[in-house]
């Protein structure tokens, strides 16, 4: 991979609940201004942005090196339409890298390694199709051979008991368990958007010559440690993490929620990449 930087700073940003919003997530219809659909699931709207967002990102994207980052899998990715072709986008988790809108098989190899340091995901999908027949379950999935997931049929159907434990036993397996939404993520310890955008930083870094200043947004358990990490980070004030409190030195909280706090990302974004 050839790392190419033609700006200072490299922003990367969550998808879901962060710059993109399901109609549920997107706050109340009678609030909203009128909203851009970027993403479509069986012919139907899934994604959407404020029309200002969408404006804002494009500026965003020829300003800076803009990273999408996401649990998404690269075929769920591909369902998100935004203003221009990343130079790069982290999916999966971080498990795989799309180079120009092209994969690249020599991070796959990378993730394959770190993956095979947890135990064996079959054990641990055992431990989801073991419920999978309940009503509260929607349907079970492995995420390209890297981590593995459950849909629930409601955030609140999912017992409180059944994912404490899940996240005991996954944790004695080397893995982590982050609820978002309806879905319960169980992921090896060592395949994090933290870990895989700091990889990413130091190629860019290299091609770069120079230092690259990295800024972050996301809303979940799983965007934690890429906030921390981040020489400036912002997270929406709704979540995973804003349902717990979480805060860190350096990372900002939006006045807003929902759809409207994709836009107040965005302009904050924009006013630290300079």
């Amino acid at each position: 991979m050839t790392a190419v930087l033609e700006a200072d700073a490299l922003v990367a940003v969550d998808l879901d609940r962060t710059l993109i919003y399901s109609a549920s997530s997107a706050g109340d219809p009678a609030g909203l201004p009128p909203l851009r659909v970027v993403e479509h699931y069986d012919g139907a709207p899934l994604s959407r942005v404020t029309h200002s967002a969408w404006a804002l990102l494009g500026q965003l994207m020829d300003r800076a090196l803009v990273v999408p980052v996401t649990t998404r899998t690269e075929a769920q990715y591909r369902r998100v339409g935004l203003p221009a072709v990343p130079r790069y986008a982290l999916c999966a988790n971080g498990g795989a890298l799309l180079v120009d809108g092209v994969r690249d098989p020599g991070w796959d190899g990378w993730a394959a390694d770190v993956v095979a340091r947890s135990a064996p995901l079959p054990e641990v999908l055992r431990l989801l199709t073991a419920v999978d027949g309940e009503p509260w379950v929607k349907t079970v999935r492995s995420a390209e051979d890297l981590f593995v997931y459950l849909v629930a049929r409601s955030r609140a159907a999912v017992p409180a008991r059944w994912l404490a434990d899940l996240t005991t036993a996954t944790a004695d397996a080397g893995w982590t368990v982050s609820l978002q939404g309806r879905k319960v993520y169980a992921v090896p310890a060592g395949l994090t958007k933290a870990g895989a955008l700091l990889r990413l930083r130091d190629q860019v870094a290299d091609g770069a010559g120079s230092p690259v200043r990295l800024l972050c947004a996301g809303d979940s358990l799983l965007d934690a440690p890429m906030l921390a990490a981040a020489d400036a980070a912002i997270r929406p004030a709704h979540g995973e993490l804003h349902e717990q409190g979480w805060s860190a030195a350096g990372v900002e909280v939006t006045a807003a929620s929902g759809v409207r706090a994709g836009e107040e990302i965005l302009r904050w974004l924009l006013a630290e990449a300079g």
